[in-house]
């Protein structure tokens, strides 16, 4: 799973499936949907904070992206967005909107520390971005979409990194770098996939943190894609804490 504090808790595709009208409302209204995102997903660390003081166990960038946390942000968001809508416009179908959504919100941050937050032991942030460079070459003009994932000393993974994007009209070489490893990181994997392929491992160990990749000549290799994170090693409740791997 990914980390609370990766961010990009929900998408606006995520929201679409909530809510098939949002971005034809945010569009009208003149209502900016990712600052809605970034805002619920502030409140919602702010709550997640709280709660985990009041354990006096676990810290926010221990924290993991679950379902239910997901569900959480999203109700948040789009309540948030037809309360906007409603008093630009005092239309009272935004209204039931916003307050259908604030119900849902609040019995969704219910049901959420009632089955407890999630964390990891030993976090790894998800690496930001990747330094892409094409140069004369003889790979085949395509396009590439890449991934890359920090990897710690025991071989947990992060969440992958934004899926970049490339392409050569010519023949040419490629080169992929990390800027910089998160922090408890000892590498990185480089997942690659054409335009329309699947992404898929590139690497057969976890390359240093100044490495270089570059694809053989023979072009991409077939593998496992990447995960989502990792799975969560407890989940703290109020009162006490179930421990799930040892």
């Amino acid at each position: 799973m990914a980390l609370l504090v990766d961010g990009d808790i929900n998408s606006l595709g995520d929201l679409r499936e909530w809510d098939s009208s949002i971005l034809d409302t945010a569009d009208g209204e003149r209502i900016d949907l990712n600052a809605k995102l970034r805002r619920a997903q502030a409140e919602v660390e702010e709550e997640i904070e709280r709660f985990l003081r009041e354990q006096e166990r676990g810290t926010l960038d221990q924290v993991v992206v679950d379902r239910a946390l997901r569900h959480w942000h999203a109700l948040k968001t789009l309540e948030a967005t037809y309360r906007d809508a409603y008093f630009n416009q005092l239309n009272d179908r935004y209204g039931e909107k916003w307050k259908l959504y604030l119900s849902l919100a609040e019995r969704q941050e219910e049901r959420y520390f009632d089955a407890g937050v999630a964390i990891v032991f030993q976090p790894l942030r998800r690496p930001a971005e990747l330094e892409a460079s094409l140069t004369e070459g003889e790979l085949a003009p395509t396009t590439y979409r890449l991934q890359a994932t920090a990897v710690d000393g025991m071989g947990r993974e992060s969440a992958p990194s934004p899926v970049q994007v490339v392409s050569s009209p010519v023949p040419h070489s490629l080169e992929v770098r990390l800027p910089w490893l998160p922090a408890g990181a000892s590498g990185w994997n480089i997942y690659a996939g054409s335009a329309d392929g699947p992404l898929a491992l590139q690497n057969d160990a976890p390359l240093a943190g100044a490495a270089v990749w570059r694809p053989g000549r023979e072009g991409l290799r077939s593998g496992r894609p990447p995960g989502d994170g990792q799975p969560p090693d407890e989940v703290i409740r109020a009162g006490g804490s179930v421990l799930l791997r040892g």
